[in-house]
């Protein structure tokens, strides 16, 4: 049957509404093709469509097949156990999906989108990693569009404390984009995510595929958070869906009110998006109709009924430090292993080597600049290290 699916998706193309009315009208894929070339389907195609009809083929469905086979590239149609259930209760649901890893997850777990800007402020780039690190770690299946800027940030964020993160590509799964992601993406499978896309595998990214892909993020979802977008911002319209399919939207709160940065998020909040201020606010949302599934909070939460959904963290979670201790005190009960490796990596090379400016750090570490920076910023906040006059920065004294 998936042949008959592949050959519809190379008449009506990717993201086509009709292909799904044409599959309801007829009883199945197969049954569309066998009546577009010997009944009346043919009168349902529009122009282009009719253009393409020609080199659309049970053929060139097994070469894709064969691509796919030799790509490591798996695919489920609307038909399949597999497929995402949350994707089925959005218009225009893809007909068929291509992935690479495993998309179990998107049934099995919360699941939670997150975007924004490209061009993301310092604040947002901090915020980000940390509200997708702390739910990445309590389970949640962290989604985005594996774009540069917030998209990544989300990724990276879960990858690096080893939770399911899953980039849904406005591109074919055989092309590289964004450039120079592939080995990521490895990284992403290995920990038990996936890359997924309905386009064919070798399609190049364009800009109504990027349109397209945005009602998948927020569909593969029961929330969708917008952590910045400008007024013109691509991440709206992931919210535009979030809305439009009856999902959660969630807003970081802006960190300058009057900021084009910002404008977005904004007018979002002023519309009724939730205000989300870390991620206990997620948890909180989604617990009582998540409790199966959040069992292991017990591990690290107790909670308490006094009032509804209020969370305060047990006894076994450590405290963030005390900022009267010494950075080499706070870092014996710091948990280095639960937070992203370039901390440990920052903190050993400054209590080896002294005071040292960003650019020093920098290069000891073989990590960027920017990402040194925000670093920085979160080993201050925790206690661990200090800055002194002229950019410097050492382990807390």
């Amino acid at each position: 049957m998936i042949e008959y699916y592949l050959w519809l998706q190379q008449l009506m193309g990717a993201a086509n509404p009709k292909s799904r009315e044409l599959i309801r009208r007829y009883g199945s894929p197969k049954a569309v093709y066998e009546s577009v070339y010997g009944g009346d389907g043919k009168k349902f195609l529009s122009p282009a469509e009719m253009r393409r009809i020609n080199g659309a083929s049970l053929d060139n469905s097994q070469k894709i097949l064969e691509l796919c086979r030799q790509n490591g590239i798996s695919i489920v149609s609307l038909s399949d156990e597999a497929y995402p259930k949350n994707l089925l209760n959005i218009y225009n649901p893809p007909v068929i999906l291509f992935y690479k890893g495993d998309i179990s997850c998107l049934n099995s777990d919360i699941c939670i989108s997150a975007v924004g800007s490209r061009d993301m402020t310092q604040y947002m780039a901090k915020v980000t990693r940390r509200t997708s690190s702390d739910l990445a770690r309590l389970g949640v299946v962290m989604i985005s569009g594996m774009a540069f800027g917030v998209d990544h940030t989300v990724h990276k964020a879960t990858v690096d404390v080893g939770g399911k993160t899953v980039g849904v590509l406005a591109c074919g799964l055989t092309v590289d984009y964004p450039r120079g992601t592939m080995a990521f993406r490895e990284e992403m499978y290995r920990l038990g995510g996936a890359c997924i896309s309905e386009l064919l595998p070798t399609e190049r990214p364009s800009r109504s595929y990027f349109c397209a892909r945005n009602r998948i993020i927020s569909g593969l979802s029961v929330g969708t958070v917008i952590f910045q977008a400008g007024m013109k911002s691509g991440a709206l319209i992931t919210a535009d869906h979030a809305i439009n399919q009856g999902r959660d939207l969630f807003c970081i709160p802006p960190a300058d009110l009057f900021s084009a940065n910002y404008c977005g998020v904004v007018g979002l909040l002023r519309d009724g998006a939730i205000p989300l201020f870390n991620y206990l606010d997620v948890v909180n949302y989604y617990f009582n109709d998540f409790t199966d599934q959040l069992e292991e909070l017990n591990k690290k939460f107790r909670i308490s009924y006094d009032k509804p959904f209020v969370f305060r963290e047990s006894n076994s979670v450590k405290p963030q430090s005390d900022s009267n201790h010494s950075g080499e005190k706070t870092a014996e009960r710091f948990e280095f292993a639960s937070r992203e490796p370039e901390i440990k990596t920052i903190f050993d090379f400054l209590h080896e080597n002294g005071t040292k400016q960003l650019e020093e750090i920098t290069d000891g570490c073989d990590i960027s600049p920017e990402d040194v920076s925000l670093y920085l910023i979160d080993m201050e906040m925790e206690g661990l290290i200090e800055s002194k006059p002229g950019g410097r920065y050492c382990v807390k004294e």
